[in-house]
């Protein structure tokens, strides 16, 4: 955005305070200008960016996993895609004998973590065991 130079004192006074480059550009965009030379990042100025970006994620999880196909600048679709594995897929049927208890008692709290995608896999793994 602002294609700023740094003179060693900038460069110098940057580090001995924890600042970055990245730093300058985020306060040069947001910021409310106090001077022709000065700019100062204000609790309201830094309120108002925080909520903007608090509704831009909210945004990208709603958005998270939609296909979009467009030809040049047109838009033909969008959808949600379902490229994910599914979390409802149902086990296989096996025989209560074949199960041990503390197999089913792994496979239950396999099935609870909110790592686990998918009930067969769960089983999968406790059986592994």
């Amino acid at each position: 955005m602002h294609d700023l130079r740094f003179t060693n004192h900038a460069e110098t006074r940057m580090r001995q305070r924890g600042f970055r480059k990245a730093d300058v550009s985020l306060v040069l965009s947001i910021a409310t200008p106090v001077a022709e030379d000065a700019f100062f990042l204000s609790d309201k100025d830094a309120a108002r960016e925080i909520e903007r970006r608090r509704r831009e994620i909210q945004q990208l999880e709603r958005l998270r996993g939609t296909k979009l196909v467009v030809d040049g600048d047109t838009v033909i679709t969008l959808y949600h895609s379902d490229q994910k594995p599914s979390r409802f897929c149902y086990p296989k049927r096996r025989s209560k004998s074949s199960i041990s208890k503390p197999r089913i008692k792994q496979f239950w709290s396999a099935y609870r973590h909110p790592s686990s995608l998918c009930w067969s896999s769960c089983i999968t793994a406790s059986m592994k065991n």
